[in-house]
This record gives C-alpha cells, sequence and structure tokens, in this order.
C-alpha cells in the first residue's frame, strides 16, 4: 500500500516526468502489468530520464512514522549519491488508514541536508528520523 500512495503523490508532484515505467521495484507487478521491477537498485521509484533522474526509496508505516529499516543495496544508493540531491525517502505514515494516509519526502541519511536529521538505532541500516 505505502509504495501505492508513493507512487500517485509522485504522479501528482512531478505530472510530466512520472508514469508508471519510474516504478522500479518488485511491487510495482501488483499494480501494473510488464517488467516485473528490481528490488536491488537502492530506490524504488525514478523520476525523470537522462543522467539525473530523482531516486525515491519508499518507507512505509501503519502509524505516525519515526523509524526505519533501510536494506543494503539502500544503502549502497544513497552514500553513491550522497554529494546530490538526488535520492530521497518517501515516508507514507499511516499506510493502512487512507483517510489519515500522509506522506512525507526526507533529504539523504548520507547528504549534507540530511546530518543531524537521522539517528542510527541498533546497526549501521536501523534509523530514526528527526522532523
Amino acid at each position: 500500500m505505502g509504495e501505492w500512495y508513493a507512487y500517485q503523490w509522485l504522479c501528482a508532484r512531478y505530472p510530466d516526468r512520472m508514469d508508471e515505467t519510474g516504478w522500479m521495484s518488485g511491487n510495482r507487478r501488483k499494480a501494473f502489468p510488464g517488467p516485473s521491477g528490481d528490488d536491488g537498485l537502492g530506490f524504488d521509484f525514478r523520476v525523470g530520464s537522462g543522467s539525473r533522474p530523482y531516486l525515491y526509496e519508499v518507507k512505509a508505516t501503519g502509524g505516525e512514522g519515526g523509524r526505519f529499516e533501510r536494506g543494503e543495496s539502500e544503502v549502497r544508493a544513497a552514500r553513491r549519491h550522497a554529494g546530490n540531491d538526488r535520492w530521497r525517502l518517501l515516508v507514507v505514515t499511516h499506510a493502512l488508514t487512507p483517510h489519515k494516509m500522509a506522506v512525507q519526502m526526507l533529504p539523504n541519511p548520507h547528504g549534507k541536508r540530511g546530518r543531524g536529521r537521522y539517528r542510527e538505532e541498533g546497526g549501521a541500516l536501523r534509523f530514526s528520523y528527526l522532523l
């Protein structure tokens, strides 16, 4: 559900640059026919084409959010793009309650704008974010 809400949010935010071909994760096959997607890319959505697209990783929660875990491919992608503003997080809160659902865009934890906004918890892959 979280990626579906994120997809809708991205289509509204980038109407000329986002369509179903930008949904890159394996969850794509639940909504659209065609390629099944790849969960090893380190991001769920690619917005725009060419050499400088935005890359979005989605984290969803049934509640307010605040904590999330990242897989190794997500950590690698975030580190690879730490010097630019292309890799971002989308946090979908209340993903199971449509009338409360919200999407929040957060900066790359490894980038300049992300410094001081995250706290590592119990290992390199678990984070909480500060608003």
